[in-house]
Formats: structure tokens, sequence, C-alpha cells
């Protein structure tokens, strides 16, 4: 690849309903599902940018909790992924950007059309949350 990748973080939310835990996901208009964030701006750190992002794209304030859970590259984007708690006790996210938001229980997001990197740490997620 020629010239430097772009900087993206994602966040993973994991929601534990009826004791399954389920992970927060996008639908992005292409017909893809994600988890929610987006492009890392100028002087801005990771953390800082999955904050913003959060914000903007579900309207929800999120801590951003370590380490990172994985990263890698697809096409001209190298996404950092981290897991995030909900600050507030009764957000609920809302749709501000993808076409539908909703926690997904982590055995059935194997079924869902998502990405390379994105299906990678659905495993990790799946491994972790056992």
């Amino acid at each position: 690849m020629i010239g430097k990748l772009i900087q993206v973080v994602a966040g993973v939310n994991v929601k534990f309903i009826d004791d399954v835990p389920h992970v927060l996901l996008g639908l992005k208009p292409r017909g893809t599902w994600e988890f929610p964030g987006g492009k890392v701006e100028k002087d801005e750190t990771n953390e800082e940018a999955l904050e913003r992002e959060w914000i903007e794209e579900i309207g929800v304030a999120v801590k951003v909790d370590y380490p990172r859970i994985g990263h890698g590259t697809v096409g001209a984007y190298e996404i950092w992924f981290y897991e995030v708690e909900l600050i507030g006790d009764d957000d609920e996210p809302i749709n501000k950007e993808h076409v539908e938001i909703r926690y997904v229980k982590l055995d059935e997001v194997k079924n869902m059309k998502l990405n390379s990197v994105n299906k990678v740490m659905v495993g990790k997620l799946t491994n972790k949350y056992k």
C-alpha cells in the first residue's frame, strides 16, 4: 500500500441481557454491520476519538476500557478496537448515522455480514465471553 493508513477506532459494548452477552452493532448503508466508531482526527488520541464518535453516532457517552482488544487493516483503514462502557446508567443508544443499530447476541453475530477485521474481533469476544 502506498501512503499512510487512515486511523480509525471502533468501540465494542458488551451488554448482558438475560445473562447472555450481546454486542452493539450498526448497519451501514452498504449493507455491512460494524462496531460503532470512526476516524481519528489530527491531534486526537484514539480514546478521545472513540468518545467523540460514540456521542456523534449513537448519542451516548462512553468510557474506554484498556487495553485495546485488537486491530487490523481493511483497505486504506487501520482500525483499533476497544471495549467501552456506557457512562450513564439510563442512557440507551440512539440511531444517528446508521441504517439501524441494535444489540445482537454474540453467538448470532457470526451469521451477519461484517468486514474481515470485525469478524476477527467477534471471534476474540466469543472466546472471552464463553
